[in-house]
């Protein structure tokens, strides 16, 4: 790919769109346009853009209103239409590889693979219990559907897509940025899906993604949409405590020498912070919602834009 002297991160969700402008200059990142618009009600529906035209107002108004300017860009997408998951294959050869990964993946995967397009990442090898070698990796798939939408999307707008990645894969590569020495379980929260990302030494060990359980759905909605009440809250926190608790508990098993040294929250929420709060009180881990670039807010809290500037640094980076 080209290399680039500026871009734009971008994310969405069902309530609204959020978006940073970088650029580098002397080795050095520059935040130079940050903002979110809100999305009108059925703009985006579990994950796809149900009305493009209405989407494209509300990003062109961003665009206009903060001063946005470069033409590249890299959107994230987090929500039932990406699939990640763990997964581990024999050894073979590296040129064999991908092929068995392809033919084996329906295997991990909820969706039918010729919906999706997929990729892998490998992160490391291991010996099963029959002591054959085998080789791990992240298998991360997203619906042709959806990406189509967000090309044709951007393309009316006259934005150039630079990459499309999931925004979980982002703010780890932040975290590990920022805490390169730490075991840490990044606890990813959308709308639509929560996941859980175990990493050390920036690989990733253990990925699990779960939709949101039907019964709290609406209440994680109406967090979204800045409606909940307090008993709304404290039922998705108490949801968010077993999901995280099982989820620790399946890593230590997994991973008996390791220890996880805290947990980084990240929700696209206003209230993300009272929640982290509130799972503190539950955890026996330290619950952050981490600002892994405060340094270029300088006064202003930036941490809702992990992910996208997470995603415009690698690809300034090249």
């Amino acid at each position: 790919m080209a290399k680039l002297d500026s871009v734009i991160g971008f994310e969405y969700n069902s309530y609204e769109i959020r978006a940073v402008e970088m650029t580098k200059s002397g080795g050095m990142y520059n935040l130079v346009a940050y903002g979110t618009q809100a999305l009108e009600s059925a703009v985006v529906e579990e994950g796809f853009i149900r009305d493009a035209e209405r989407f494209s107002d509300a990003f062109l108004t961003l665009l206009r209103e903060k001063n946005f300017n470069a033409e590249d860009i890299v959107v994230g997408v987090n929500n039932e239409n990406v699939v990640m998951r763990f997964a581990s294959f024999p050894k073979v050869p590296d040129d064999k590889l991908r092929n068995m990964i392809f033919l084996q993946a329906q295997e991990f995967m909820p969706i039918p693979v010729q919906e999706m397009e997929m990729d892998y990442l490998v992160v490391g090898e291991s010996v099963n219990s029959d002591d054959q070698e085998m080789v791990d990796a992240v298998l991360v798939g997203a619906r042709k559907a959806m990406l189509e939408q967000i090309i044709n999307v951007f393309g009316a707008a006259k934005k150039s897509i630079y990459d499309v990645e999931p925004t979980a894969f982002a703010a780890c590569r932040a975290a590990s940025k920022a805490s390169p020495d730490k075991c840490y379980c990044m606890l990813n929260v959308s709308n639509g899906i929560i996941n859980f990302l175990f990493v050390k030494n920036d690989t990733m060990h253990t990925v699990r993604s779960i939709s949101i359980p039907e019964k709290h759905f609406d209440s994680v909605q109406n967090i979204y949409k800045g409606e909940a009440t307090p008993e709304e809250i404290t039922e998705v926190v108490d949801m968010l405590v077993s999901e995280l608790n099982a989820s620790l508990s399946y890593y230590s098993v997994q991973h008996p020498m390791e220890m996880v040294d805290v947990v980084y929250f990240v929700a696209d929420v206003g209230n993300a912070r009272q929640i982290a709060q509130e799972l503190q009180a539950s955890v026996s881990l330290p619950v952050e919602t981490p600002s892994f670039y405060a340094n270029l807010g300088g006064a202003i809290d930036i941490s809702a834009y992990n992910s996208c500037i997470s995603m415009a640094i690698q690809a300034l980076e090249g």
